[in-house]
């Protein structure tokens, strides 16, 4: 798909199925001072440029999605491979990535950021989203989104 183009996806997590709309409108790159006061990264993490996938995800279904955990879309580097999510416990202000899911009734929406990694040398070029997360998740249920 093409940046800026809404996907119907089917959402399951938990006990809960329904269909969402994943839009994923920029990606926006960082500087490597964005990470500077994240602790625990490693020398090679603070070596990464962070990228920041922005997205609007839209509860587009008739069940009621309150509280589901629905992980952003993540980036893509420039071969097609999967830029290293970067996980971040607390407040970080630059790419907020939690799920705004507390009142995510049908027709809900909201904004959402996945903030990935990128190795010297590697760029993020598109965006995908395949599903939860789990390694369960069928791989078909995924979709990606390039310029």
């Amino acid at each position: 798909m093409k940046l800026g183009q809404p996907a119907l996806l089917t959402y399951e997590g938990a006990d809960m199925k329904g269909t969402i709309q994943v839009t994923v409108t920029r990606i926006e790159k960082g500087s490597q001072a964005d990470l500077k006061d994240l602790s625990g990264l490693s020398k090679d993490q603070l070596k990464a440029t962070p990228y920041y996938v922005r997205s609007v995800i839209k509860n587009v279904g008739t069940t009621d999605l309150s509280h589901a955990s629905i992980e952003p879309p993540t980036g893509l580097l420039k071969d097609g491979t999967e830029a290293r999510k970067l996980l971040v416990m607390g407040d970080f202000g630059t790419c907020d990535s939690l799920a705004k899911t507390d009142h995510f009734r049908p027709g809900a929406s909201y904004e959402s950021c996945g903030p990935v990694l990128a190795d010297p040398g590697t760029t993020v070029t598109g965006a995908v989203w395949t599903g939860q997360g789990y390694a369960d998740f069928p791989p078909s249920a995924g979709v990606s989104w390039m310029p």
